[in-house]
């Protein structure tokens, strides 16, 4: 491994009854990180509410993944502490979606899916006017593999520019996965930074 995942927040698709309550103390996720950086290990936050993600960047992750609920003060702390967001919109369509068919969720869990779906492309947008930093991610078997690049469609809804969302794919994330030195131009051993267009 070289990127570890902690959920200082709650879920949507666990059968708690809440997706936005914090789960780890400031002290825990400041323990976790440290111990990770050691080994040279990126930390991304699954977190959907305000105070987890406050805490997770507080506490030194290098991501926030789905950020629904994130607030102006955290996309500010976010900005100060240079730290990435992830935000999977496709995920959170996808369970919103799937939230209206009777008996696929239990209750409690459709019931969260509602509430996350539609406000987490909001939040990407308002993120990427805010100036946050962010990276492309899915949240990859929420819903079907091999659906990914529909976040693409989804981050341009949100009024995030398609060249920066081709970025947030490419560069950005090799950045936030410390695989930038393999970027380049087309050369032996480089990782390409040009996207062809038909």
């Amino acid at each position: 491994s070289d990127l570890i995942k902690i959920m200082p927040s709650g879920g949507v698709l666990d059968e708690s009854s809440s997706a936005d309550n914090p789960q780890m103390t400031l002290d825990e996720i400041r323990a976790v990180v440290t111990a990770a950086h050691d080994y040279g290990f990126t930390v991304a936050a699954h977190a959907h509410g305000a105070e987890g993600i406050r805490r997770a960047v507080v506490g030194g992750v290098d991501s926030i993944e789905h950020g629904t609920f994130m607030d102006d003060a955290d996309m500010e702390l976010m900005k100060e502490h240079g730290t990435w967001y992830v935000p999977t919109i496709i995920a959170g369509k996808y369970v919103e979606e799937k939230a209206s068919v009777p008996g696929y969720y239990p209750p409690q869990v459709a019931a969260k899916a509602r509430l996350v779906g539609p406000i987490i492309q909001q939040t990407a947008g308002r993120a990427y006017r805010a100036g946050v930093r962010i990276a492309f991610g899915t949240d990859a078997a929420v819903y079907p593999h091999g659906e990914n690049a529909k976040e693409f469609v989804y981050m341009v809804g949100a009024g995030i520019p398609p060249a920066y969302a081709l970025q947030a794919a490419t560069t950005h994330a090799a950045e936030l996965l410390h695989q930038d030195a393999s970027l380049g131009s087309i050369s032996a051993g480089k990782y390409a930074d040009i996207v062809a267009v038909h």
